[in-house]
């Protein structure tokens, strides 16, 4: 979702602050900084200034003073011993040491490894690993970080889960060789990761669903159901959107509502986009719509997970009754349907 024109209010993340900054700073001085990144930082970047639309001068004053003094205090900091290990001693020892030496060096400090797996989808790892011997498994969720392999770990089935566990847990110690043979691997089987497109797998598919008669989804979800009836039900929920519900008639919409929890609208509401927060409340009382949009705007801050909760709990019910016949819904509809209510 694109950023909100920028007020003092707003907290960008550092990637976001660094797009904001080169796209105010001079070509050759942005250029220049640009230069010195690394592809994959490149790539969040220009992520980030697509996701832009336009900051005020404030705003950007205070980033970039916040870039002036963090880059005076990092210049008063001395060098880290890992930075230095990584990017100095190299060339501080001859050829026959280097070579002798810094792969065991590399192997304790270096982050390279479990920073390649985090920029991964956890799904992917799993996916990869899943035809490993699981001592193979154990060894590579030992090396890439509490946080990456606990992601991984849990996209693995319940009887890979504790064999691999019982093998992470008796590791002692490792040959280095194997660490670079398990490493180089898998990272070669993930390939490179800049340019990666989010497909959004359950919910793409359920559009798709969604558009298909209703007895072919209903043929193609009880396949599924046989060999995963959670990712069916899933793929049922989504289907249809909180948003599809806007293309309903107004009488439909009328509908719809005398059936919905009105706690469950509010919360629904306050993650619709404007204009569907309109078609809801073009068809409500004005009395109510004001009260609506005020407790709105009381509530604040929710959780994304109540928002979607309430907005499938709407769906839900909008299926039900454009399966009783109460409402139509041209999504999953039966072939010799007619629209118009």
């Amino acid at each position: 979702m694109a950023l909100a024109l920028a007020t003092q209010e707003n907290e960008y993340s550092g990637v976001e602050r660094a797009a904001i900054l080169l796209m105010y700073l001079e070509r050759p001085l942005a250029k220049s900084l640009l230069d010195r990144m690394s592809d994959e930082e490149v790539r969040k970047i220009g992520l980030a200034m697509a996701s832009i639309e336009r900051v005020q001068p404030p705003e950007i004053e205070r980033i970039v003073g916040e870039f002036v003094r963090d880059l005076y205090e990092v210049s008063m900091m001395p060098r880290s011993g890992a930075d230095f290990v990584n990017s100095v001693l190299p060339d501080l020892l001859s050829g026959d040491r280097s070579e002798a030496i810094m792969p065991m060096l590399n192997r304790r400090v270096n982050t390279d490894f479990e920073d390649f797996v985090s920029n991964r989808p956890p799904e992917a790892v799993a996916a990869i690993l899943k035809d490993e011997h699981p001592q193979t498994q154990a060894v590579a969720l030992a090396l890439m970080g509490a946080d990456n392999a606990a992601k991984v770990l849990r996209m693995m089935d319940a009887e890979t889960k504790g064999e691999v566990t019982l093998r992470m847990a008796r590791l002692r110690r490792i040959p280095g060789e194997l660490i670079d043979d398990v490493t180089n691997a898998l990272k070669s089987a993930l390939g490179r990761d800049d340019d990666y497109m989010e497909l959004g797998g359950v919910d793409r598919t359920a559009r798709v669903l969604g558009r298909l008669l209703k007895t072919e989804n209903d043929r193609i979800l009880e396949v599924v159901a046989d060999e995963d009836n959670a990712l069916a039900e899933r793929l049922r929920r989504r289907m249809v959107l909180f948003s599809d519900l806007s293309e309903l008639t107004n009488r439909g919409i009328q509908t719809l509502l005398k059936q919905v929890d009105r706690d469950d609208l509010i919360l629904a509401l306050k993650g619709a986009q404007p204009t569907e927060v309109d078609r809801f409340l073009d068809n409500v009382s004005s009395r109510a719509a004001e009260d609506i949009r005020e407790e709105m705007e009381i509530m604040g801050q929710v959780p994304k997970s109540r928002v979607r909760g309430a907005q499938e709990r709407i769906v839900a019910t909008a299926l039900k009754l454009a399966e009783e016949g109460a409402i139509y819904m041209s999504i999953g509809a039966e072939e010799d349907e007619e629209g118009g209510e």
